[in-house]
Formats: C-alpha cells, sequence, structure tokens
C-alpha cells in the first residue's frame, strides 16, 4: 500500500453477512476519503443503491460486489471457511 489512507486500511478482511459486508464497504470508503456518491458512479450504480448495501439491506450481485471491492482495492477471494457450526460438522463430509 502506498499512501496514508491505505495504512488504516487492513490487508485482509473476513466477510459473512451482509451487515459485515456493508460494514466493510462503509468503513473502507470512509477511509479512502470517498463519498457514496463517488464509489457508487465508480461501479455503475446509484447512492441510494449503495446507502442499502452499506447498512445490509440489500445483498449485492456477485458481479457487482466484485467491483466494489475492486473499487476500493480489494480483491474477492474465496476461502474454505472453518466449521463454525454443529451443522458445518454434520454436512463436512458430503461431496
Amino acid at each position: 500500500m502506498t499512501d496514508g489512507k491505505d495504512a488504516a486500511l487492513p490487508d485482509r478482511v473476513s466477510l459473512r453477512t451482509r451487515a459485515g459486508f456493508g460494514a466493510f464497504t462503509r468503513g473502507s470508503r470512509i477511509r479512502r476519503g470517498l463519498t457514496q456518491e463517488q464509489l457508487a458512479q465508480a461501479v455503475g450504480k446509484s447512492r441510494r443503491w449503495l446507502q442499502d448495501v452499506e447498512q445490509g439491506k440489500v445483498a449485492p450481485s456477485l458481479s457487482a460486489a466484485m467491483d466494489l471491492v475492486a473499487a476500493l482495492g480489494y480483491e474477492l477471494v474465496a476461502e474454505r471457511a472453518k466449521p463454525t457450526d454443529v451443522l458445518d460438522h454434520v454436512f463436512a463430509d458430503l461431496p
């Protein structure tokens, strides 16, 4: 990371819920000094849509999520999650 704004941003973030994704989006946007209007325009969406994402009211499509994280200087990566729930253990051995 190269500028002072980047120093406050984590290198890795684990997002498991709409609310978590929204909080990540809002926090990263603010730390980068972007308005909702600027970020929404960068990803081809409305400010209202971005506001709803940040509040966890809507889940963006995969394509829109990829655009958002890229505009915020991140990439979307899928990793196998660690079992966190009883059902995860029950279904762990299924193909």
